[in-house]
């Protein structure tokens, strides 16, 4: 252990750089510090010189990581954590906190069930700033680098889960499968079972982090599969294009109840499909800081309460 080189790389310099890292902007940084730019860019020079790596470079009017500040930034965050478990011992006042809380989750999942989860989060922390991402952008991914606090996503329950090191996963809320239809539909003509279900074809939502749907998995096991037409990346643009046409969407239905189009109709899936929740995951470390472990804690419970 180099003492000697670790006492001249502070709290200010391991701090800047985490926003610098999250960020990718020297003027967002210094926002977020209450300073100027071009302290940041002075303490930047000073880390380039003490880790003997550029970090961030300038590409067209980007800065862009170093292959080396990419493999940083998950141990810096974890660091950081710890610290802040340390220095924040005397617990949390929600009245008095302010911050922002980045939440990655899909457009539905601010419908149902985060929307009145939220709102209902913002009266008790006055101070707080949600900044909501799409999923699809920033996942679990972007949660294990500490670019995230939480990502609220649904599936099945039997559906094999990601190994990033450290993620914990606890249910926030169980929901259900439904079908959706175009009151319309030809379909509806006649009696709903399986043969109908495959006799049409679906649209199919988008996840590049998890493995097929268990539902799909039980149709490969009754070696039959659905007629794939449409992959969207969420239940309301799915719902646009199913109001015009023919096809089917298979959707949770706590998402369907609050934000399906009236012209819409459901039908129960016509087959054994498994369970289905929405999931609150979070980075097992710096879940343990005082204030994300309140909001995690808090959020589990209003999830129970507003059910």
């Amino acid at each position: 252990m180099d003492l000697i080189a670790l006492s001249r790389l502070g709290g200010r310099h391991l701090v800047t750089l985490h926003l610098l890292l999250d960020s990718q902007s020297v003027t967002r940084t210094a926002e977020r510090l209450c300073t100027t730019p071009s302290t940041v860019s002075k303490t930047l020079n000073q880390l380039r010189d003490l880790l003997g790596d550029q970090l961030l470079y300038r590409q067209g009017n980007q800065l862009l990581l170093t292959p080396f500040a990419e493999r940083l930034g998950p141990t810096l965050h974890r660091l950081l954590s710890e610290l802040n478990g340390l220095t924040g011992q005397g617990g949390f006042d929600p009245a008095s906190w302010q911050g922002q809380l980045k939440f990655a989750l899909r457009e539905s999942g601010m419908v149902w069930p985060m929307g009145p989860i939220l709102a209902q989060l913002m009266r008790e922390v006055p101070g707080l700033v949600p900044d909501i991402r799409n999923k699809d952008e920033q996942g679990l991914a972007a949660l294990a680098a500490g670019k995230l606090d939480f990502v609220i996503l649904p599936h099945d329950q039997s559906q094999p889960l990601p190994r990033q090191q450290g993620l914990v996963w606890e249910t926030l809320r169980e929901d259900k499968l439904v079908c959706l239809l175009r009151a319309d539909h030809p379909a509806l003509a006649r009696p709903w079972d399986l043969d109908a279900y495959l006799s049409w074809r679906h649209i199919a939502i988008r996840d590049q982090e998890l493995a097929n749907p268990f539902f799909e998995q039980s149709l490969a096991q009754l070696q039959v599969r659905r007629q794939i037409a449409a992959i969207l990346p969420d239940f309301g643009s799915a719902a646009t294009l199913l109001r015009r046409s023919d096809l089917i969407l298979t959707a949770v239905n706590g998402w369907a109840e609050q934000a399906a189009p009236h012209d819409l109709v459901s039908r129960p899936v016509p087959f054994d499909y498994g369970a289905v929740t929405h999931s609150l995951v979070w980075y097992g470390p710096a879940g343990e800081e005082p204030a994300r472990r309140w909001f995690r804690q808090r959020i589990l419970q209003l999830a129970r309460e507003l059910a």
